[in-house]
């Protein structure tokens, strides 16, 4: 039988670098690349879902590079024991019904006050009126979004946090998952206060599941809202 590779303890700075250059990059992307390729004759909605794509993508290439370098062979088993992939059992329902339902509740309140915030200072946020209308193109993005970032966040470098930091390794990947939104700077502060919720369930249930799921709700119904007067109409 193939021995399996081994997880290591990852150092802060070695964390705030796996966070960090994605997070860089996401900013570049943004700021960058995104207005080049709009000047080159794509529209904005196309160009701002294709270079969040590249990120997005960066980030699954990484998680498939990075347990090749931990020695584990890249079959769905050795996958699913690595990245904690878990069935939802009663334990995990027993966590993830009511932190989906504070990360939505907090997530509601937070965008209101961050929305009076902005009002108060007189900012708008940059992107916030992109139109969307390819449906099928934003579900694509969306998949890649949950999944890549949950697998490379919770389901290899959270274990490996937990390593290093113990009890406390839920607060570094929430407020380092925070930092990686650089691209959108001025919401930051607000992610601080809900972004430990995911990987804290995650850490009590040795699951990273739970934080698919409530990512794919909480992400989906904005999505949702953001569409449904072009589906009503």
């Amino acid at each position: 039988m193939k021995q399996q590779g081994v997880a290591k303890p990852m150092r802060l700075w070695q964390s705030f670098l796996f966070f960090m250059i994605p997070g860089l990059y996401g900013l570049f992307a943004q700021y960058v690349l995104m207005p080049s390729i709009v000047q080159l004759g794509m529209s904005e909605e196309y160009a701002y879902n294709a270079v969040h794509l590249t990120v997005f993508i960066g980030l699954f290439v990484a998680t498939i590079l990075a347990l090749r370098v931990e020695g584990w062979p890249l079959s769905w088993i050795s996958i699913k024991e690595r990245l904690r992939i878990k069935r939802m059992d009663s334990t995990a329902w027993k966590w993830t019904l009511p932190f989906m339902v504070l990360y939505l509740v907090l997530g509601f309140l937070l965008n209101t006050f961050a929305q009076f915030v902005y009002e108060q200072l007189g900012f708008w946020p940059p992107g916030a009126d992109i139109p969307l209308t390819n449906i099928p193109y934003l579900l694509i993005v969306f998949t890649f979004n949950i999944f890549s970032e949950e697998l490379w966040w919770r389901g290899y470098i959270l274990p490996r946090q937990e390593l290093e930091h113990g009890r406390y390794a839920w607060l570094v990947n929430g407020v380092l998952w925070s930092l990686f939104h650089l691209f959108k700077w001025w919401a930051v502060p607000f992610m601080l206060l809900k972004h430990w919720m995911l990987p804290f369930v995650v850490q009590r249930t040795k699951n990273t599941t739970p934080s698919i799921v409530i990512h794919f709700v909480s992400n989906g119904l904005g999505i949702l809202f953001s569409i449904l007067p072009m589906l009503t109409s």
